[in-house]
């Protein structure tokens, strides 16, 4: 039973990474490619030296983001439904539906909104870059 309810997860976490690549390349990518225009124009007006690229654009937009949306979907599909698997049936009495759209809903919270609340993204070219790491280990 838990077997073939995580390989269901793991499916739908599957469409979801694909339909999440979609947006990504559709919505997303023009945007990041503006700010990293935006952040060369400003290191050349300053006269620094362009930065080596490590990965290129194409692979990151491409390849790379939808291994990163896929494996993350599939991965956050799996755990859904072995958290699924425990609660049901001891969170009283509720039914598949209502248990699996409370902890959708407890996982919304917990996962995005209070960590964005907590700690609000930092938009390219407006911190401190020497902070990354220390903010990074607040939001974990």
């Amino acid at each position: 039973m838990v077997g073939k309810l995580l390989l269901r997860g793991m499916l739908v976490g599957l469409v979801a990474g694909i339909l999440a690549f979609a947006f990504a390349r559709v919505y997303g990518e023009p945007q990041v490619d503006k700010a990293i225009a935006f952040e060369e124009q400003q290191a050349q007006a300053a006269g620094e030296a362009p930065e080596p690229e490590m990965v290129s654009r194409v692979t990151q937009a491409g390849i790379g983001l939808a291994t990163g949306v896929l494996v993350y979907g599939a991965a956050l599909g799996g755990l859904f439904s072995l958290v699924f698997a425990y609660a049901y049936g001891r969170l009283g009495s509720l039914g598949p539906r209502s248990t699996s759209a409370l902890l959708a809903l407890l996982g919304f919270l917990a996962v995005i909104v209070v960590p964005s609340l907590k700690y609000p993204a930092n938009p390219p070219a407006v911190g401190n870059p020497e902070t990354i790491a220390y903010r990074t280990e607040l939001f974990f």
